[in-house]
C-alpha cells in the first residue's frame, strides 16, 4: 500500500541529536482478544516484533515497558513514555496532545452477506453472525450490533437464511468462493474491513519521532520486511501491502 503523505516525511526527516537517548515504547499488560499480539506482558508478538525491526532499522535505542491499558496514554501526555504500541486503531479518539502514525497493519479484508432485501449494512442491520476471529471481537466493541458466533461458516449463513441474523461477516476470501458455490438466498452485500488500521502512538510535541517511525514504516513496505513479519505472524493470507 502506497502511502504518499510519508514520502514527504522523508524528506525532511535528517539525522536527529534529539534521537540518541533511550526511547520507551509502553504496550498494555494484558492484551484484548482483539489485539495483534500473543503476550505482551513477555514482550512477545507482531507489535514487539515490529518495534524492535524498526528501532533497528533507524539506529534507535528501544526499551519497552508493560503498563495497565488504561494508563498507557497519561503516561504519554506525561512524557514518561515516548510511544504507546497496543493494537490502537487510526480512527481511534485518543484525546488532545497526542498524536498517531501511518497505519502499520491492516487486518484481512471482510464481506457482508445477507438477504436481497438488506441494501446497506449500516442504518438497516442490527444482529450479525459470524466466525469467532479477533478482529470481529475488537469490531464488536465499537459497534452495538448484537453478534451471535457460529461453529462454522454454513452455520452462520443459515443463521441469515432462518432469519435469526440480518448479515454475516467474514474473511472475503473465505465468504465469496462459498456464496459462489451456494445455491441459497443469501448473497454479497458488501467489501470492507471491520477494524481500521494499526497504527502507533507518541505525544504531539515529539514530531522529530513520529516522522522518523512513519518513514522507517514506509521504508519496510517497499522493501517487502513489512510483509514477511505480518505473514510470519498472520500466515500467507494476511493482507499485504
Amino acid at each position: 500500500m502506497k502511502l504518499p503523505a510519508l514520502v514527504l516525511c522523508g524528506l525532511f526527516l535528517q539525522p536527529l541529536p534529539t534521537l540518541a537517548q533511550t526511547i520507551t515504547i509502553g504496550v498494555p499488560d494484558v492484551y484484548d482478544v482483539g489485539d495483534y499480539t500473543v503476550d505482551g506482558a513477555t514482550f512477545q508478538g507482531f507489535d514487539k516484533a515490529l518495534g524492535d525491526a524498526l528501532c533497528a532499522r533507524g539506529g534507535l535505542t528501544c526499551a519497552w515497558t508493560a503498563m495497565p491499558h488504561d494508563t498507557l496514554f497519561d503516561a504519554l501526555r506525561a512524557k514518561e513514555i515516548d510511544v504507546v504500541m497496543a493494537a490502537i486503531p487510526v480512527n481511534a479518539d485518543l484525546g488532545d496532545g497526542i498524536e498517531t502514525t501511518a497505519p502499520y497493519l491492516y487486518p484481512d479484508p471482510f464481506t457482508f452477506a445477507g438477504l436481497p432485501a438488506i441494501r446497506q449494512v449500516f442504518g438497516s442491520v442490527k444482529s450479525v453472525a459470524a466466525l469467532r476471529d479477533p478482529a470481529i471481537e475488537a469490531w464488536k466493541k465499537t459497534t452495538g450490533y448484537n453478534i451471535t458466533y457460529h461453529p462454522t461458516l454454513q452455520e452462520a449463513v443459515k443463521a441469515v437464511e432462518a432469519g435469526s441474523a440480518d448479515v454475516v461477516v467474514a474473511e472475503t476470501e473465505k465468504l465469496l468462493p462459498m456464496l459462489a458455490a451456494y445455491d441459497g438466498p443469501v448473497v454479497a452485500i458488501r467489501g470492507g474491513r471491520p477494524r481500521p488500521g494499526v497504527t502507533m502512538a507518541l505525544h504531539a510535541d515529539n514530531i522529530d519521532l513520529r516522522f522518523t517511525f512513519e518513514d522507517l514504516i514506509y521504508d519496510m513496505s517497499q522493501d517487502s520486511s513489512l510483509n514477511a513479519l505480518t505473514e510470519k505472524w498472520f500466515g500467507i493470507d494476511a493482507t499485504p501491502w
